[in-house]
């Protein structure tokens, strides 16, 4: 069960999508193959959870964890592990200790706009435009629908500015938020995955246009009020009486736990749910039984069964979305799933509906990205365990393929036109071929190995459930998995190693020619040696640009160092400082400068000043001063 998604800008979810899950370490006992009907005894169930997360947590140091697991309409085991604080030594309580289960919030969302479908409030192939008081531009002639947010796939590019807030009077209301950050449309509607907060948040407010009240007032009147869930809400700040019962999240560095503040998700309906693991568990019984908890329906039969039925997929061979729902095939099993990550907790919800069955775990600390997909895996393993099957051989026209395969891709969940781009700098992600004709992934310091199981269908080497397809469509290629996260390979010019030899490159040449032109100024003036004013001004172009961009750089490397300590990422993350603004004005002096250095470049030959060589060296120079402003651009630096 390897399938994340994220609030978050920084990109978990990829990773974990294409990379294998891992599999905990886990006591002899557990690692006996046990029934293929799922877990039935809660004893054995305890012994084998208390074995994977104390190995879990331990390896990625978390404070405090919540399991669930339910089966045919009841709690079969439900256990909380380690603290909720530290400070305090509070344990977890799986009753009344809340956790930030973060994406797993737009389950909630999803089953609230079934619900007004189910009451004909809402259609499913609507415009969106047709329920909103402003409107979403017409870039493509395909309207965005319900549908398309439901699968992700409402085509948006990836805005993760104002997302989170620190400071409760930074947040502002649902609706100026989303009239204020409307992302570009980069896709058409429903051809391309691309998880997107936005599409949630859009569909919240549009729950809470039809029925006049806000969306966290409607989920609580109509689906935790049914389902009795008390230690549950969307409110931000929390109410004062669930408050007190908030697991404070923790970030682990130089050997010691840092404590951290309460995250103010400002689209919230994409992610800011407080609950307990036994609350989520109602909700968790409730789609296992088909909308209906003890004796109340918060869905009718058939529009649960349509809300978790398969509504998108990329390929005809992958799973896919369904309404809302993540859909998978491990170990053979039909899952449909959620996952979640705020920056301090991390979270999984996983059904297998011919089972009657669901495991929820949830986790308090920076770390803990990735422990719900470790501790599903090796549920999935132990309880409906598969024989490992041999590697198979790629087909025969595999090497005509090879060329596609290889080469630098992006994320379709990135920021295009803002200045977020630049984080793309950060993860490069490519793929190249082995002598095992593995098509090898790597990105983020991980490397994981896949095998062409059929033409263009790629198969994970240790977790064969995990499938990627090929795709080549108008000279686009394309790997796709079966979640909304797909690659997409880079052109030349879009590559992210090209870039970062032109930017780190160019620092370095620029760095080193001032440091030589400041030295032969002396030089020269100790030996009273006149240089021409044009030449001089030349110089003074290409040091006005060096200079331009050296302090760019570190501007840029300075923001990005002053890492908040509490929650692992750059302060910029939640606030744009007001210095930084100084980044937007140093590439347009740049830009002056090169266009100044390509002037006297022209001039250098046509006037012949300096020596041949130093004009050719001046030559290069403007070139890759070139380069560096048409890098810039393509960041949205240089607008």
């Amino acid at each position: 069960m390897n399938y994340r998604n994220s609030l978050l800008i920084i990109p978990f979810a990829l990773l974990l999508v294409l990379t294998a899950p891992f599999a905990g370490v886990m006591p002899a006992a557990a690692q006996q193959a046990a029934s293929t009907t799922g877990p039935t005894d809660p004893a054995e169930l305890e012994a084998f959870m208390d074995g994977l997360l104390a190995a879990q947590m331990t390896a990625n140091h978390i404070p405090g964890a919540v399991v669930v697991v339910v089966k045919d309409g009841d709690v079969l085991f439900a256990k909380g592990y380690g603290y909720a604080d530290l400070e305090t030594l509070t344990p977890v309580d799986p009753q009344t200790t809340l956790f930030r289960p973060g994406s797993v919030s737009k389950l909630f969302v999803w089953t609230a706009v079934m619900q007004l479908v189910e009451q004909g409030k809402l259609s499913l192939d609507a415009d969106v435009n047709d329920y909103l008081d402003f409107s979403i531009p017409a870039t493509y002639a395909e309207p965005i629908t319900l549908k398309t947010l439901l699968t992700h796939t409402p085509g948006f590019e990836d805005v993760g500015e104002d997302l989170f807030k620190l400071n409760p009077e930074e947040v502002v209301s649902l609706e100026t938020y989303l009239k204020n950050r409307i992302p570009a449309r980069v896709f058409p509607p429903g051809e391309v995955g691309a998880y997107s907060n936005y599409g949630t948040a859009l569909a919240g407010y549009i729950v809470e246009r039809v029925t006049g009240m806000p969306l966290y007032e409607y989920v609580e009147k109509n689906i935790f009020a049914p389902l009795e869930m008390m230690q549950a809400t969307f409110r931000q700040p929390l109410p004062q009486n669930l408050a007190a019962q908030m697991a404070s999240g923790y970030n682990y560095v130089n050997g010691g736990y840092v404590k951290a503040g309460f995250e103010y998700v400002v689209a919230y309906p994409a992610g800011s749910l407080s609950a307990s693991g036994l609350d989520m568990a109602k909700f968790m019984i409730a789609h296992l039984q088909n909308g209906r908890y003890a004796q109340t329906q918060i869905l009718s039969t058939a529009t649960a069964q349509q809300m978790h039925s398969q509504l998108y997929t990329a390929d005809p061979r992958l799973t896919g979305m369904a309404h809302g729902f993540f859909v998978d095939n491990i170990n053979g099993q039909r899952v449909i799933s959620h996952g979640g990550d705020t920056i301090l907790f991390h979270t999984g919800l996983f059904l297998l509906p011919e089972h009657n069955l669901g495991l929820f775990i949830s986790t308090n600390a920076v770390g803990g990205a990735g422990v719900s997909d470790a501790v599903a895996t090796a549920f999935a393993d132990r309880y409906f365990p598969v024989e490992k099957t041999a590697v198979p051989t790629p087909p025969a026209d595999f090497d005509t393929r090879i060329p596609l395969y290889t080469g630098n891709y992006y994320m379709s969940r990135s920021n295009v036109t803002g200045f977020e781009k630049f984080l793309g700098l950060t993860m490069p992600i490519s793929v190249r071929v082995d002598d095992n004709k593995h098509v090898i992934v790597s990105m983020a310091g991980e490397a994981t190995q896949y095998v062409e199981i059929e033409p263009g269908l790629l198969a994970s080497v240790e977790h064969p459930d995990i499938l990627i397809v090929l795709q080549e469509e108008n000279g686009r290629v394309t790997l796709s998995p079966a979640m909304p996260f797909v690659l997409i390979k880079a052109r030349w010019y879009e590559s992210v190693i090209l870039h970062l030899i032109i930017l780190l490159g160019g620092a370095f040449i620029f760095l080193s020619t001032l440091i030589s032109w400041v030295k032969t100024f002396f030089v020269n003036r100790s030996r009273h040696e006149p240089t021409p004013l044009l030449a001089r001004l030349a110089r003074i172009a290409g040091g006005l640009f060096g200079l331009a961009y050296l302090a760019f750089v570190a501007l840029l490397l300075v923001a990005l160092s002053d890492v908040d300590p509490a929650y692992g990422v750059p302060n910029l993350f939640f606030n744009v400082p007001s210095w930084f603004q100084v980044t937007a004005v140093l590439p347009i002096l740049a830009a002056i400068a090169g266009v100044a250095m390509l002037i006297f470049t022209v001039l250098a030959w046509q006037k012949r000043f300096w020596t041949v060589s130093a004009r050719i060296f001046y030559t290069l120079l403007t070139g890759w001063a070139l380069a560096l402003l048409w890098s810039l651009h393509y960041w949205n630096f240089l607008l």
